[in-house]
């Protein structure tokens, strides 16, 4: 009876161990989850004042797109008219469409700042800062959407890498995201305190 009473505080003291451990595993796992996925949040007016953002932390940001932008240019050729074999009237046309897909969540960074609450965002991998789409919010209505300079029949016209585009209607939806975490700190200070004595 001795003996068994010896060995049980051993076993329940590994059991202990082992459950601390894990708990330790679990907190240092959810700590970890909770810092990497820092939720993004619509870039506005509102949060460049509050935090007082200028331009240079304004280029330090990464920005994500909220949906889908899709930017098209087309050409036309000329038409080549000749006669085949048989005698027959060929007319020829040439036409060519260059769309360029930046899908949502894509990230990019700022290459410019302009007035009007406007700025320059680069989604180019290659990292031509001429491949640059203007977001804004102008009339500080809140959120930082797709810009061009005119929209007409829901086609945006703009510029992109010294070339026009037109953004398809649903692309006018497109607004930037960014990245934000508070971090509180916390310091703590403990003093022992041994008493007083007469």
């Amino acid at each position: 009876m001795s003996v068994q009473f010896l060995l049980q505080p051993k076993q329940n003291n590994k059991k202990q161990k082992k459950m601390k451990r894990l708990s330790v595993l679990w907190v240092a796992l959810a700590a970890l989850t909770l810092f990497s996925c820092a939720p993004k949040k619509p870039l506005t007016n509102q949060i460049i004042q509050d935090y007082k953002l200028g331009e240079g932390e304004l280029k330090k940001l990464q920005y994500y797109v909220s949906s889908d932008i899709v930017l098209r240019r087309g050409e036309k050729k000329e038409e080549e008219k000749g006669a085949d074999d048989d005698g027959k009237l060929v007319i020829s046309e040439q036409a060519s469409l260059d769309e360029i897909y930046i899908p949502a969540g894509t990230p990019g960074v700022c290459v410019g700042v302009y007035p009007g609450n406007k700025i320059a965002i680069s989604f180019d991998e290659k990292g031509d800062d001429s491949k640059f789409l203007v977001f804004g919010d102008p009339n500080n209505t809140g959120r930082y959407r797709l810009m061009g300079a005119e929209w007409k029949n829901g086609q945006g016209k703009l510029n992109y890498g010294g070339k026009v585009y037109y953004a398809t209607g649903s692309s006018a939806a497109a607004y930037l995201k960014i990245s934000m975490k508070r971090v509180k700190k916390f310091k703590r200070s403990r003093k022992k305190v041994k008493g007083r004595r007469v």
